[in-house]
């Protein structure tokens, strides 16, 4: 019998931490190679890590809850004689051999975890895992998320008992106060928007849109049975001024003090989930067609809302868009930008609004779009040509 440390894996995309979310096995029990250890959550999604190992979990040596930095022992396997020790070559670890989880895998751990708490519960891991902690059933709660998904925050209130003391992720209530110590995706979130704010003097304009060829293109798509969200259109319009104005799809070289002008478009879609703010990127989206747009996008959203997106797609943006609206009558704002980009795009709610056409006012849909971007790359000048580039698009729509 050989003891066997294996340690917290560089998941990649330069992430130093994560925080284990729930273990798949006990001290005492008998793993196989690439079977499910652990739930971690990183700064960017929450990953299954798989066993590199065959044989017996001597120690676990973190608690659900806790931060493990890269490197640092993640659990103890004593393998049998004449065991496989290794992982297959290729193994992706997080995702099993080569791929990312597959399907099937992904519907019996989701089957699994619904069992646990309720066939139609919708919760993310962690979440789930601290109302298990606090013996909150989760079919009981009802969920303030986006699609009513069950948030901290929701599992928190359902019960007056304190957090556990041994749980890094909260502290009891004094004088009133509850102290959450912020992990993982959220803390992620709070370095990038910082270094956004504190590194990148960015300002923001605003203009407003004629939306009626593009509810008039919804609307024939759905007498053909081919329902789409405003987004691809905003994607796609996007897209085609930044292919007239390349300079917003750079970044700054801080190093070299050099502007660095990217080749391919690959939009990130700011994305509302139960773990914060995320954004999964739409890569080549200069090479996709509208209905490509429209299946990729909604598949990147679903997949950051689920937390089933490997890290690698939630990564190597060169511009993002917002769509602000979607949450509500929300006008418009001034989005910061998602380093190292120079420009990110807000779109606001499409309602009726007074426009003068031909002379007369008269009721028409619009929506507000805001842009911030980099003044190191960027001037007045240019944002404000983008920017009509972009409403030019946007109002020559269609169907």
């Amino acid at each position: 019998m050989a003891d066997q440390t294996f340690r917290l894996p560089d998941l990649g995309e330069g992430l130093t931490e994560a925080q284990l979310v729930a273990w798949r096995v006990e001290e005492g029990a008998r793993v196989e190679v690439n079977a499910p250890l652990c739930d971690v959550e990183t700064a960017k999604a929450v990953v299954v890590i798989p066993s590199p190992f065959a044989g017996t979990v001597r120690k676990l040596h973190a608690r659900p809850g806790e931060s493990v930095a890269v490197g640092e022992a993640l659990v103890t396997i004593s393998a049998s004689d004449g065991a496989s020790t290794e992982a297959t070559p290729g193994t992706l670890v997080g995702y099993g051999p080569g791929a990312p989880e597959s399907g099937v895998r992904r519907k019996a751990r989701t089957a699994a975890l619904a069992t646990e708490s309720g066939a139609d519960v919708r919760a993310a891991p962690f979440v789930r895992q601290l109302a298990k902690e606090k013996g909150v059933d989760l079919a009981q709660v009802t969920g303030s998320g986006p699609g009513g998904r069950i948030t901290r925050a929701d599992v928190e209130a359902a019960t007056a008992s304190p957090v556990p003391t041994s749980s890094p992720t909260a502290a009891p209530a004094v004088d009133g106060e509850r102290r959450i110590s912020v992990v993982g995706i959220r803390k992620a979130i709070a370095r990038q928007m910082v270094r956004s704010v504190s590194t990148i003097p960015q300002f923001t304009e605003f203009a407003i849109f004629d939306a009626t060829n593009l509810m008039a293109a919804r609307e024939q798509r759905k007498v053909g049975g081919r329902s789409m969200t405003p987004l691809p259109y905003f994607i796609a319009a996007v897209v085609k001024a930044v292919q007239a104005y390349p300079l917003m799809n750079s970044s700054w070289d801080e190093g070299r003090d050099e502007i660095i002008v990217k080749q391919p478009i690959n939009v990130g879609i700011a994305v509302n989930t139960t773990h914060g703010l995320l954004v999964p990127v739409l890569r080549g989206a200069d090479k996709l067609e509208l209905d490509a747009i429209s299946e990729l996008s909604a598949h990147l959203i679903e997949g950051a809302r689920a937390g089933t997106l490997p890290p690698g797609q939630m990564s190597g943006g060169t511009i993002t868009v917002t769509n602000v609206g979607a949450s509500g009558p929300v006008e418009t704002g001034t989005p910061i930008i998602n380093p190292p980009e120079c420009c990110v795009v807000a779109f606001g709610a499409i309602k009726p609004r007074p426009m003068v056409v031909g002379g007369q006012v008269v009721a028409r849909s619009g929506a507000w779009i805001s842009i911030s971007v980099d003044h190191r790359i960027v001037d007045g000048a240019l944002a404000t040509e983008f920017l009509t580039a972009l409403v030019a698009e946007l109002e020559s729509i269609r169907a």
